[in-house]
């Protein structure tokens, strides 16, 4: 069971974001577009990830966080949808509780996903501003990447 309700697919779109209006015909059509193939296909991760974007892309935060908390409803082990909606939580919605929430169950499903460790230094370090959180999940991502973690000792060794 997923205990999300399904976004409203038919949602008028309000593009609040400052854009051209060649670009707002294009955005219009891709969110209608991903629309009317998740009607058909309500189960597609993929578009649900993107129509979020569309949805962030024109300003429509709340309209971001409600595909994304329906994508990571029906792919739970899923990293993508919790990471952007960290992002979201940290950067649109100022809600440092619900970013960090988000950020880590991203981690904890793709613990070999180094972006997502990226990520969440950077909102601890400038978002939470809080160093040793942000020193922590640098060695958390390297401890659990050795091999692939270059960038994470690189932003630990400047951290210094």
């Amino acid at each position: 069971t997923i205990n999300a309700p399904m976004p409203n697919l038919d949602m008028e779109i309000k593009i609040t974001a400052e854009m051209s209006e060649d670009a707002k015909k294009i955005v219009t059509a891709k969110i209608q577009d991903l629309s009317s193939q998740l009607k058909k296909d309500s189960d597609n991760l993929e578009n649900w990830l993107v129509l979020g974007i569309y949805r962030k892309i024109i300003g429509d935060y709340e309209g971001a966080k409600e595909v994304w908390e329906y994508a990571s409803a029906i792919r739970p082990q899923n990293s993508v949808s919790f990471n952007n909606l960290g992002e979201l939580y940290a950067y649109y919605l100022k809600d440092n509780v619900k970013a960090e929430e988000n950020y880590a169950k991203a981690i904890e499903n793709d613990p070999s996903a180094i972006y997502i460790y990226r990520n969440f230094f950077d909102f601890y370090r400038y978002v939470a501003k809080d160093p040793v959180k942000a020193r922590a999940i640098l060695e958390k991502g390297i401890a659990a990447n050795p091999a692939t973690s270059s960038d994470l000792q690189n932003l630990l060794e400047n951290l210094k």
